[in-house]
């Protein structure tokens, strides 16, 4: 694996500017890492993201949108943005190999072909791959 890259999912890309439990470890993943990747998957879960801190935590709507704006502005930015369909044939081989959802295995699929780790706050995710070869792939703060 590359340990100047890595693979950042939504969860850690929502960590960075929507206040979580885990949004410390976020940003030391992210300062450890010189080249950021992610799949264009992201911008639309990280907008759901928002719409569910809107929506059903009712948080405030403009600092919550605001907080999207710098999300979205930061995977332009700051991440290699890499289009499922590139990945999506090795992606549906783990999805259905693995027994996970097509979108955690996007972020797999495109984590082995950076050779990156892939960081994570996924925890149904990280408990899934436990057992599996892909566990030394991810990174997680959970114990």
């Amino acid at each position: 694996m590359n340990d100047e890259s890595i693979v950042l999912d939504s969860s850690v890309i929502a960590a960075l500017f929507f206040t979580e439990p885990y949004s410390d470890w976020a940003e030391e993943i992210v300062r450890k890492h010189d080249y950021l990747y992610t799949i264009d998957l992201a911008y639309i879960e990280v907008m759901n993201v928002a719409w569910k801190k809107i929506i059903i935590s009712k948080l405030d709507q403009g600092i919550i949108l605001e907080a999207l704006d710098k999300a979205l502005s930061f995977i332009d930015n700051a991440c290699e943005v890499i289009e499922a369909r590139t990945v999506w044939k090795n992606a549906m081989k783990i999805a259905i190999e693995k027994k996970i959802t097509s979108y955690d295995a996007l972020f797999i699929a495109l984590s082995l072909m950076k050779k990156a780790r892939l960081a994570t706050l996924d925890k149904k995710l990280v408990e899934k791959l436990i057992d599996t070869k892909f566990k030394e792939i991810v990174i997680h703060p959970f114990q």
